[in-house]
């Protein structure tokens, strides 16, 4: 649960359109996206924001720009009362030392060609940690996310399944000693065996290290579990936010209520019984 009523992570009127066509001449855009447009909330340290909509309404975009993998449009990023980018604020790579971000895609996100404890080193390297620390730092997050480091050092991404890639990638967001951790659909793409285990695994890891998530997925059920507040967004707006029980119980939307009456039952007989009343 948050520990402070003070946000940590800001976010104002962020926007980004993305351009669909040219009107020529003057060979303009002729049409936009609209993937994020113009948000604010806020994150309090020690929270778990889950952010639910269906495909495409803009969760993706939005992790993006909070990390400045995109540029925002408009908009302000603000990290504990400090403007991400600005000239009275944090540089992009100091931020970027304290958020990280793990991916959906576990494969594509390691680099095939640097075996794993490489790979968790790399980021401390590259942000001046001297090779030996970085190496440790490396070995010990392995032992922290469940990979016996005798077994897993020097193996290549290849070489792990999908659980256990996802648990490096884990390991080297974390590898920065971040305060904030972004985790777009990290668990989607695993079966649900797994997926228990890396949630159990986030959850014992925000305890020890004292961090904040903010936890990107179209699974309600995992939001449900894991979040302390939700945010729902759709076309690049949030229709609504709340504590997560409130929102369950009393949804303000309708849109939201849709969403979470389309959430599967895990009895056949009452799946089938309400596609039936549905379809009446």
């Amino acid at each position: 649960m948050a520990s402070s009523s003070v946000p940590l992570l800001t976010v104002k009127n962020l926007q980004k359109h993305f351009p669909t066509g040219t009107r020529f001449p003057p060979w303009k855009p002729s049409a936009f996206v609209r993937a994020v447009d113009g948000i604010s909330f806020n994150v309090l340290p020690g929270e778990t924001l889950g952010v639910v909509g269906e495909s495409g309404c803009g969760k993706s975009t939005m992790a993006r720009l909070l990390i400045h993998l995109i540029e925002p449009d408009t908009g302000e990023v603000i990290l504990d009362g400090y403007k991400i980018g600005a000239r009275d604020g944090i540089l992009v790579r100091e931020m970027r030392s304290q958020v990280q971000m793990v991916f959906q895609d576990s494969y594509a996100s390691l680099n095939p060609r640097i075996p794993i404890e490489e790979s968790i080193a790399f980021g401390p390297m590259a942000d001046g940690v001297p090779n030996k620390e970085a190496m440790e730092r490396s070995i010990d997050l392995m032992s922290k996310v469940g990979l016996e480091p005798s077994m897993f050092l020097h193996r290549y991404p290849h070489e792990l399944s999908g659980g256990q890639r996802q648990r490096v990638n884990i390991a080297r967001a974390l590898a920065m000693q971040p305060r904030v951790l972004l985790l777009d659909e990290a668990v989607s793409a695993l079966d649900k065996s797994v997926e228990a285990q890396v949630l159990n695994l986030l959850a014992d890891l925000k305890a020890e290290f004292d961090l904040t998530y903010i936890f990107i997925s179209h699974d309600l059920n995992v939001v449900r579990y894991i979040s302390d507040r939700v945010m729902v967004m759709y076309q690049g707006k949030i229709l609504e936010q709340n504590d997560t029980e409130p929102l369950w119980a009393e949804p303000k939307h309708s849109y939201t209520r849709q969403l979470l009456e389309a959430i599967p039952l895990a009895d056949p007989r009452l799946e089938r019984a309400r596609i039936a009343a549905a379809s009446q």
